[in-house]
């Protein structure tokens, strides 16, 4: 299949069950661009693409330090579970 972000013409395989995944994704990123494009009209479409990349990662780096924060509280309190169950 292929995507189009930015004008360009991308190329990906994928299975046929994540194709619409793949969709979304691609009219969220082409969504963003035209936005910041029309916020942002003295950037080149390069810049565009690495301030938006810039974000995107900002906000995966944000997701996985949640992430296991989470996976942490929930560690804890497995244990004071057990500990609970273990007691009784």
């Amino acid at each position: 299949m292929r995507i189009k972000i930015a004008g360009m013409s991308i190329p990906l395989t994928v299975d046929f069950s994540e194709q619409d995944h793949v969709r979304e994704t691609e009219r969220r990123v082409a969504e963003l661009f035209d936005n910041w494009r029309r916020m942002f009209p003295s950037k080149s479409e390069l810049e565009l693409l690495a301030m938006m990349t810039y974000q995107y990662a900002s906000y995966y780096l944000a997701l996985s330090k949640n992430r296991e924060e989470i996976a942490d509280r929930l560690s804890g309190f497995e244990k004071a579970v057990d500990d609970i169950i273990l007691r009784t």
